[in-house]
């Protein structure tokens, strides 16, 4: 009779803890109501390169980007959704597997070089030597590295508080970046990230004049451990292979001798023959950077087709034509001079007349090499 007693009065002092501890409880999982300082949080945003994590992220694009030749899977980053598994030990040491319905595709970056595995194919790809010039690819969409990349491109740009919001188990911090440069297709940059860590778990992208984002990235979950990440071990019969070549020169069809101007527009080349990569070069700074790339004739002929058909519009340039295509906030641009053995590629989160000057002025005769 008396354990029952107190087997009672157990139950009623757990009951009154539960409901003295109930405000409690509430307040330590309601977001608070303020934001750390966008400042602050910005800078530990850019310096959360070395903060491990490995978790499950999704992101959503709606930029209905045309199928370019050779980039039709750069294209569906950017037009659909991607979901991605990360196992994030540093900056040279982590793995991103992608999921869809037909397998996983995975990315390896290690200190000693950089795989990638196609479980689908059974195909196993080395790269030898230090990743150089290459195309965008979905680890670059992941929360941390996207908001990395987007506020190092913004470098001088003020930002303010957004409200915290609940993500994959953490109260995040929230900032916004809204570009003042009248030359950017970007109308704002949000981010939230852990107030702790700065971590990056959710970016979204809206291009001017837009309502919703046209690219959402976020974690679902994530564990901010160091996961052990090592290097492939393929099973037998798998195929393997080893290349040393950029992604980029062998999928655009780069000319080695092409030379590109100093100055586009009035822009300076920031970057020329980047990574030993010749006809490609990056020119402006910031959010108004743009991208060149000359290549041959053929791949820009399928190039304006394929923009053409998305609802490019074809405009007569000083020296030949070109076919421009807005799909905020990117724009893109095939030049094809008259007469001329190339043609260039040019893309960038700038206004059409931005790039249409620079296509005019790449377009004039003597500037592409017969």
């Amino acid at each position: 009779m008396q354990q029952a007693k107190q087997r009672r009065w157990a139950v009623v002092a757990v009951a009154a803890a539960l409901l003295v501890a109930a405000p409690l409880l509430v307040d330590a999982v309601r977001p608070p109501t303020q934001s750390l300082d966008p400042g602050r949080l910005r800078e530990l945003v850019l310096r959360s390169v070395t903060a491990p994590y490995q978790g499950h992220a999704q992101s959503t694009g709606s930029l209905g980007l045309p199928e370019l030749p050779n980039l039709a899977d750069v294209s569906a980053l950017f037009s659909g959704t991607t979901s991605m598994r990360a196992w994030y030990a540093g900056p040279d040491r982590y793995r991103v597997a992608v999921l869809t319905t037909a397998g996983e595709h995975d990315i390896y970056r290690l200190p000693e070089g950089e795989y990638t595995w196609d479980y689908s194919a059974n195909a196993l790809v080395e790269l030898r030597g230090p990743p150089t010039v290459r195309l965008p690819r979905a680890s670059d969409l992941l929360p941390p590295e996207l908001a990395r990349w987007l506020l190092q491109s913004a470098p001088a740009q003020a930002v303010t508080t957004l409200p915290p919001r609940r993500v994959a188990g953490i109260t995040a911090s929230g900032l916004r970046v809204d570009p003042d440069d009248p030359d950017t297709t970007i109308g704002q940059v949000d981010v939230w990230a852990d107030p702790v860590t700065g971590l990056p778990v959710r970016v979204e992208v809206t291009a001017r004049g837009q309502h919703a984002p046209g690219l959402v990235t976020e974690f679902d979950e994530v564990d901010q451990t160091a996961p052990l990440v090592t290097a492939p071990q393929p099973a037998p019969g798998t195929g393997y292979s080893v290349t040393d070549a950029p992604d980029i020169a062998s999928a655009l069809g780069t000319l080695g001798r092409a030379r590109l101007p100093a100055t586009l527009d009035g822009r300076v080349m920031r970057a020329a023959n980047v990574a030993g990569v010749q006809g490609a070069a990056l020119y402006g700074a910031g959010l108004t950077t743009f991208a060149v790339a000359a290549v041959r004739a053929d791949i820009a002929r399928s190039a304006a087709d394929s923009a053409a058909k998305a609802g490019g519009a074809t405009v007569k340039l000083a020296g030949g034509t070109g076919v421009f295509l807005s799909i905020a906030p990117l724009s893109l641009a095939i030049v094809q001079p008259y007469g001329a053995r190339r043609g260039y590629l040019l893309a960038g989160l700038v206004t059409p007349p931005v790039l249409q000057a620079a296509g005019d002025e790449l377009s004039r005769p003597g500037r592409s090499s017969r």
